[in-house]
């Protein structure tokens, strides 16, 4: 049973598990709270890759240049994909889909920094 906050409790951002309950602000703007449920089973071998995956994914990120950054943002800012320059490297790296990034390089005339 979830229901909506639609106020910040005492001034005070909730968000995540606190206190025996999961929370988090629909696309709304309101505060869903729930109780917390924790997993009956633990991750299975995909569930674990994929996780490495996306940390391995966010650790290059983390690694570029500001200039690096700058760069996939405006390339996807030119090309008007509905991405941020972080969602379009992620995408890159964890699929390995090259070809989408030569081509939003291309199309925007900017250059993109290697993937890994």
């Amino acid at each position: 049973m979830a229901w909506s906050v639609p106020w910040n409790l005492l001034g005070i951002s909730l968000a995540g598990d606190v206190g025996g309950y999961s929370t988090y602000t629909d696309r709304y703007g309101k505060k869903i709270v729930y109780p917390f449920s924790p997993p009956k089973e633990p991750p299975s071998e995909k569930q674990v890759a994929c996780r490495a995956a996306f940390r391995n994914a966010q650790q290059s990120w983390a690694s570029l240049t500001a200039d690096d950054k700058a760069s996939l943002e405006l390339a996807c800012h030119r090309t008007a994909v509905p991405l941020t320059g972080q969602n379009l490297w992620i995408h890159a790296v964890m699929t390995g889909d090259s070809q989408a990034y030569l081509t939003i390089q291309r199309q925007s005339g900017v250059t993109l920094p290697s993937l890994p």
